[in-house]
């Protein structure tokens, strides 16, 4: 799933408010700053209310029926999930290309070690989002030239974290409807709970929820269909099998990425071994613990070759969604009294940033067990 917050617009409001300061703060130049902040601009500009584009005449009946969905998915999510939407995903915005834009990562070849960038709002966060290409690769020609191994990969959504009313935009409605109902209620869940500075829990939450919650969505879709007499549900049927596909293919990514990540892990732990023979012994490492997967999963287009800016991006979320699963069935699937704990999870930080919400969220479930 790709995914990157639109810290930019949030940003360049802090820095009208406190001035220069925040510009040396975040490491990051004015022109990254103004130029981000024009292109959100002509995102949020642009956007149109997505019931007025479903009665344009000029609208193809695909772009309707995606559009419609898009708002039965935030309506789920509001209303049956309990999450802050705002007035997000009400308005639509056509940005006249193929790709959002490209989120940029980069680690050390013989370590797990990411380079982070500071933003005000979000805090440190592992990645960098870019309106253009070029710039993420020259980003990331400069990395690699002291060390680092990078990644970048398209997105094409965005959250603006309950600051701004966040549009669909065109490039998500290219997407599948499984993945569309999955982006809209991803988005919503970092809309309602955001703890600043642990963006795997706060990605690998969004993910467990988008995946489940998507399920139920379609499944419940379905079994309303089916309730129709007479009701044609075979489209409603697809769907539902999908969705329950998808997840199940995250769940075993998320498996291997666990395994491989351990594996490799105590490879580069070892101070015997030189950086060559780290490098060179990682690759046998990576081919024992993908294989299966692969093979499993042939048009996966994940793990094709060992690369640890990309392992550390899948891990960014797909960390622990078991553990997540366990709270989500102890609160017995309910979804605001999962997002109640998840609230707690995020105060005990509040109180003690310190603390991994990982870990106060598994001794939150294992204290109520």
């Amino acid at each position: 799933m790709d995914y990157i917050y639109s810290i930019v617009i949030v940003k360049l409001l802090c820095i009208l408010i406190v001035g220069a300061t925040a510009l040396v703060l975040s490491s990051c130049s004015p022109g990254y700053v103004l130029q981000a902040a024009y292109e959100q601009s002509k995102i949020l500009v642009g956007r149109r209310q997505i019931d007025q584009v479903i009665l344009d005449s000029e609208t193809p009946e695909e772009e309707r029926e995606k559009l419609r969905l898009v708002l039965a998915a935030r309506s789920y999510a509001a209303d049956e999930m309990g999450l802050t939407t705002g007035r997000s995903f009400t308005t639509y915005s056509d940005i006249g290309k193929s790709t959002l834009a490209w989120v940029l990562l980069a680690a050390r070849r013989d370590s797990f070690a990411l380079h982070t960038w500071w933003f005000p709002i979000v805090g440190e966060v592992p990645y960098k989002g870019f309106f253009d290409e070029q710039d993420a690769r020259d980003e990331a020609v400069e990395l690699e030239a002291v060390g680092y191994e990078s990644w970048i990969r398209g997105t094409d959504a965005f959250s603006t974290l309950g600051w701004f009313n966040d549009p669909v935009l065109s490039t998500t409605l290219k997407s599948s409807p499984v993945r569309i109902a999955n982006t809209v209620i991803h988005e919503s869940v970092h809309s309602t709970v955001w703890i600043k500075g642990n963006v795997a829990f706060n990605e690998s939450l969004a993910h467990f929820v988008g995946l489940t919650a998507t399920e139920r969505f379609f499944a419940e879709r379905l079994a309303a269909c089916l309730a129709k007499q007479g009701g044609d549900c075979a489209a409603q049927r697809e769907l539902a099998q999908l969705s329950v596909k998808d997840a199940a293919l995250q769940y075993e990514l998320s498996a291997a990425i666990e395994d491989l990540y351990q594996a490799l892990e105590g490879l580069y732990g070892q101070n015997s071994l030189s950086f060559e023979e780290k490098i060179a012994q990682r690759v046998v490492v990576f081919s024992e613990n993908t294989a299966a997967l692969r093979t499993k999963y042939p048009q996966l287009q994940a793990l094709q070759h060992v690369n640890n800016a990309e392992i550390m991006q899948l891990k960014i979320y797909l960390t622990e969604l078991e553990l997540f699963r366990e709270l989500y069935e102890q609160e017995d699937k309910n979804w605001p009294h999962f997002i109640k704990r998840i609230n707690e999870v995020r105060s005990q930080h509040q109180e003690d940033p310190a603390q991994d919400p990982f870990k106060l969220l598994r001794n939150m479930i294992v204290g109520e067990t």
